[in-house]
């Protein structure tokens, strides 16, 4: 069972430098997610040196990380805070989520300050017995009691976050994404839930103030079960982004806006779910690439080279230029014509070659499409520059 956590740690690093250099149009969202997943992976491969018999060999790796372990519900409080408000703001109020980090910084620094053989007793205690290491005492408090403060602050904030998620959940389309979403929101939210509740009754089983463990047998006689079953719950919520990638693109949400808002103030509403600077920018990529002169350049093959989901890709676009993705595609494909015809290209070439230059597949559809945008035929149009 050890192995586990070995596994489960590197799988961590894995999925948190996917989550930290993987484009997105919520890439902010993501690093915080993937910061959580780095802490918890540095956990799990703590637990596995110490759990395995080999902290006499990384004695440096003991004391310090109980530090970063007390931030582990800060990445997941933002994550959803981004995610239900789509924006990152700080509040004074949110200082008390720092809270058992400073009881953390006043008990490492206290060991520290104390003589060396102060600390080596406490490695020894740990290496001779690791499954009692939860019971040491460091001035404030004991490391049981650490872990029960730490998870009480994570389970708290799991609660705190769970009526806006619903009212986030109730909010929107109902579509295939939107549930997808949804339901990773909700598995998120529950596996962490589930995992602060049964951390808090393992400590206090360790401390002999409750007893509910105690009385099954197969739990009783091999307590790791608890933290075997911490780091599945990791696997189970590691992998979901990667089976359902579009989740970390995030889910656009549309704002209802009144008939009698006027449509500059509508265009804040663009902000809503999506990146718009980002956006634009991957969309002056493509037109830099001229990707879309390419016959079979489609609305897939667009979100591929955007790395966006193409729902993202459409909402965009009819709530910017209130266009359709085939009608962006013949604007950029008319303008990349225009251009040409303006240098003399229908002086040597025909309307097919101009057509196939182009991306369109005949005369008739490029014509037809050159016609709807600017009235005049492409003969025509040139005709007039002259």
């Amino acid at each position: 069972m050890i192995i586990i956590l070995l596994l489960a740690a590197i799988f961590g690093f894995i999925l948190s430098s996917t989550l930290f250099f993987k484009k997105s149009t919520s890439t902010f969202a993501n690093r915080i997610l993937g910061s959580f997943y780095f802490l918890l992976s540095v956990y799990a491969l703590q637990a596995y040196i110490i759990d395995g018999g080999f902290l006499e060999h990384f004695k440096w790796f003991f004391l310090w990380p109980l530090l970063p372990y007390h931030l582990l519900f800060i990445p997941i409080y933002y994550y959803y805070k981004i995610i239900l408000t789509n924006q990152f703001k700080w509040y004074k109020a949110e200082l008390i989520l720092l809270i058992p980090f400073v009881l953390g910084v006043i008990d490492v620094g206290y060991v520290y300050f104390q003589p060396e053989s102060y600390y080596n007793d406490i490695i020894s205690q740990t290496i001779s017995n690791p499954k009692k290491r939860l019971g040491v005492h460091y001035w404030l408090l004991d490391l049981d009691q650490h872990l029960i403060v730490r998870n009480a602050w994570q389970l708290g904030v799991l609660l705190f976050l769970s009526p806006k998620i619903w009212l986030f959940i109730k909010k929107g389309d109902n579509d295939e994404m939107k549930n997808i979403f949804n339901k990773w929101l909700i598995v998120l939210w529950s596996i962490l839930t589930i995992m602060a509740l049964l951390t808090i009754v393992y400590a206090l089983e360790k401390m002999e103030l409750l007893s509910i463990f105690g009385s099954l047998i197969f739990i009783s006689e091999n307590s790791g079960i608890i933290t075997f079953l911490l780091y599945i719950a990791l696997f189970l919520t590691g992998v979901i982004p990667i089976y359902f990638p579009d989740i970390l693109h995030r889910y656009p949400q549309q704002i209802k806006s009144s008939s009698t808002i006027q449509p500059e103030v509508q265009h804040d509403n663009l902000k809503f779910g999506l990146n718009e600077q980002e956006v634009l920018l991957k969309l002056e990529s493509l037109k830099r690439s001229k990707l879309y002169l390419k016959q079979n350049f489609n609305l897939t093959e667009c979100a591929n080279q955007l790395q966006m989901p193409s729902h993202h890709i459409t909402y965009f676009l009819k709530r910017q230029y209130e266009l359709s993705f085939a009608a962006y595609k013949n604007s950029l494909r008319m303008e990349h014509a225009k251009k040409l015809i303006e240098d003399g290209y229908l002086e040597q070439n025909t309307i097919e070659a101009l057509a196939s230059e182009c991306g369109f597949a005949n005369r008739t559809s490029f014509s037809k499409a050159f016609k709807v945008q600017e009235n005049v035929s492409p003969s025509q149009y040139g005709l007039i520059l002259r």
